[in-house]
């Protein structure tokens, strides 16, 4: 079990304490929304983290060394997620900290690197926190927003061929999630000769999706595209969208495409495409890594249908790829600071997530850009997706 030392509220996945660790246990923070307004791929993110800890610990943890993380509920506000970081911090020898979402990475950026240089991450793929510049201790595992654009982009470019230019209508919420990819879009769309016909802000929820999609069968796009989604709002368009008769081809990215929240919205979300940067098919996949994603799974004692989501794996692709890199920084008789954590992510070259990613990834950027789109097929009776694609590695 986790060592922890945690403010969790009730209702977060239930986590036991442990007695305080040993001085060569090596220390993470963990500061996820456990409450608030996505609690639900918080809770299932520390789910992930927990059995992969367990894992990793029970199978010789990181050179004889436990991991050991203290996880704060930020309730996905930023100013409680920087107290808990502090807390943690101040219990000293942080190896790395795992932040709620890019709100917090940017806020604690500048003090981090002047003060602290904590190697740190978040669970989200905000576009900008790949400038090095201004990041230069954090990593992503996985691929921007904009990334996600640029893959379903060259789909849709495959798609097309020789006929006419497609037509484009982009959906995202009015928040910094949903706007992040959304001018590289356009831009990208105008270089490819890709026509913009539609753009619809919308709140978070709780509206009537009627004028949207009014305005949506008006302009009769070939692909209409989600983006800053979970399961909020986004089936409510897509429903209404079908008893409207638009036939476009549906698109979303990361955390609105979860199998679960597709299954959720009903057959009007049959042949629905989404791009992940994780495989979320866990059972029969023979990966190392996969294997014992599927045996934690099992005995977890939830629902289990052979597949995950995003929010569950990523803690568990954060967590092994740590383990490596921190045992790269200790094979070479170094200390676990910002400076040589970072260096030793950025040297780990085709890495093996055994069989969480599809292929061997490196960092570019300080961030995996590889993904690959699913469809989804949602029957009355029936729930099922595959590989629409094979992984693709950008630049």
């Amino acid at each position: 079990m986790m060592h922890l030392r945690s403010t969790m509220l009730a209702g977060a996945v239930a986590l036991a304490f442990a007695a305080p660790a040993a001085a060569q246990d090596i220390k993470f923070s963990l500061q996820l929304p456990l409450t608030g307004p996505i609690a639900f791929t918080g809770q299932l993110n520390q789910a992930g983290w927990q059995h992969a800890v367990d894992w990793i610990n029970k199978n010789g943890g990181v050179k004889g060394r436990k991991f050991d993380p203290y996880v704060y509920d930020s309730e996905y506000k930023v100013d409680v997620g920087i107290a808990g970081w502090k807390k943690a911090i101040a219990n000293g020898d942080m190896a790395f900290s795992v932040g709620d979402g890019t709100p917090f990475v940017r806020a604690v950026s500048p003090e981090n690197n002047d003060r602290y240089k904590i190697m740190m991450t978040n669970t989200g793929y905000a576009s900008d926190v790949v400038d090095v510049a201004k990041f230069p201790y954090h990593i992503m595992v996985g691929p921007t927003y904009s990334d996600q654009f640029d893959i379903l982009y060259k789909y849709i470019k495959d798609k097309q061929g020789s006929g006419p230019a497609p037509k484009i209508a982009l959906v995202y919420t009015a928040t910094e999630f949903g706007r992040d990819p959304i001018e590289h879009a356009k831009k990208r769309a105008k270089d490819l000769g890709f026509n913009i016909v539609a753009e619809e802000e919308t709140k978070w929820s709780g509206i009537d999706v009627t004028p949207h999609v009014i305005k949506l069968r008006n302009a009769a796009p070939d692909y209409i595209i989600f983006q800053g989604y979970a399961g909020n709002l986004w089936p409510e368009i897509v429903k209404l969208s079908r008893e409207y008769g638009i036939k476009g081809q549906f698109m979303g990215t990361v955390y609105g495409v979860q199998p679960d929240l597709i299954k959720g919205a009903g057959p009007a979300a049959d042949g629905m495409l989404g791009v992940l940067p994780y495989e979320m098919m866990v059972e029969g996949n023979n990966g190392w890594a996969m294997k014992a994603v599927d045996a934690a799974l099992k005995g977890w004692g939830k629902p289990y249908a052979g597949y995950t989501n995003v929010g569950y794996l990523q803690g568990w692709v954060l967590a092994i790829f740590m383990r490596d890199v921190i045992t790269k920084v200790l094979d070479e008789g170094k200390p676990l600071n910002g400076d040589n954590l970072i260096k030793a992510a950025n040297e780990l070259k085709n890495w093996d997530s055994g069989g969480m990613i599809g292929m061997p990834v490196s960092l570019s950027k300080q961030r995996l850009p590889v993904a690959r789109i699913y469809r989804f097929s949602v029957k009355a009776d029936q729930f099922s997706f595959k590989p629409e694609t094979d992984w693709t590695k950008l630049d």
